[in-house]
């Protein structure tokens, strides 16, 4: 069979060539992408953990099926050129490296550049797969990802158990990762860039970085720069999206609820320098794509519902980059 060569993937592999370190908003469904690239940002993840919560409105129990995560890959990918990574968790479930390969093929033909996948024990189990069975995952997810890029999750203690990390971290490049995320960096309580530059010592690969947090917050933490001198830290995954989301929903609605109108929404978020009449015209109105897109099928631009749309949500005082105006 003729390998198939994946666009998305190639696109980040020529990005992480490069000598950047990018941060990697996750997400959950076109309209956070949509913002992660207003924003500026080059590449996205959807987070299993809030594509759960805002499928099924619960906490993310690992209830997703494969074909949620291929719907939600499909949508994205259709509306953004940004390459999008998927965050697999235990590579799509039940801990059968069948499961892996067929779920991690399905998501390429979805249109993702990769995935992250983790060596946590199956079925939900607490702790991590010894060694030897997390390789035949990793190796499941190679064959179904084709040149798609494969991120090896590690949850190992890097600060107690730094041997166990670094074994796991070689065994997973020789399975086929192509990079590497030690999750639990946030537990560090040493110096972060310390702990980083001897894991660098010890094994010299691509790398992941979960969650970086601003170093004012705590002197331990490592910062962009820190993390770009290594030389070998490529993405930096950032949490983000739903918790702004889920918090600004709630504020918001407890002021309509109050105040039984819309007035708050409307003026609230002047002082942050963004401003719309409706969020409609965020998605492809204000810059006339979807308007200039129409008009080219119709005869009467009036017959075209992206310009009457246009015509009365798109209002000129409108802000949505607040850095360029």
């Amino acid at each position: 069979m003729t390998e198939i060569k994946h666009l998305a993937a190639q696109k980040l592999r020529t990005m992480l060539q490069d000598d950047k370190v990018r941060i990697v908003p996750e997400l959950h469904d076109c309209a956070s992408a949509k913002a992660a690239e207003m924003n500026g940002f080059e590449v996205i993840m959807v987070s299993s953990g809030d594509l759960a919560c805002a499928l099924t409105g619960i906490p993310d129990l690992q209830l997703l099926s494969i074909d949620d995560f291929c719907q939600v890959t499909d949508r994205i990918t259709n509306m953004t050129d940004m390459p999008l990574i998927i965050d697999a968790d235990d590579g799509f479930g039940f801990g059968r490296g069948l499961n892996t390969y067929y779920g991690c093929k399905r998501i390429m033909k979805a249109g993702a550049a990769g995935v992250l996948v983790t060596d946590t024990s199956e079925l939900g189990r607490k702790g991590q797969l010894p060694i030897e069975k997390a390789v035949m995952r990793f190796k499941a997810a190679r064959d179904g990802l084709g040149d798609g890029l494969l991120i090896a999750r590690v949850d190992s203690d890097i600060e107690h158990d730094f041997e166990d990390t670094v074994a796991r971290c070689k065994a997973y490049m020789e399975a086929g990762a192509d990079m590497i995320c030690v999750l639990w960096m946030h537990k560090v309580k040493g110096t972060k860039y310390n702990v980083c530059k001897k894991l660098k010592d010890a094994i010299d690969c691509p790398m992941w970085y979960p969650d970086i947090c601003g170093a004012e917050h705590d002197a331990n933490e490592i910062t962009m720069d820190a993390l770009k001198s290594l030389g070998n830290y490529k993405l930096v995954g950032i949490h983000y999206s739903m918790h702004a989301a889920m918090l600004s929903m709630l504020d918001v609605g407890r002021h309509v609820m109050m105040e039984q109108n819309n007035n708050y929404v409307d003026t609230h978020f002047d002082e942050t320098g963004y401003k719309c009449f409706t969020t409609m015209s965020m998605f492809g109105l204000t810059d006339g794509m979807w308007v200039d897109r129409e008009n080219q099928y119709v005869f009467d631009t009036q017959d075209s519902v992206a310009q009457r749309n246009a015509d009365y949500f798109v209002r000129a005082e409108d802000v949505f980059n607040p850095d360029y105006i």
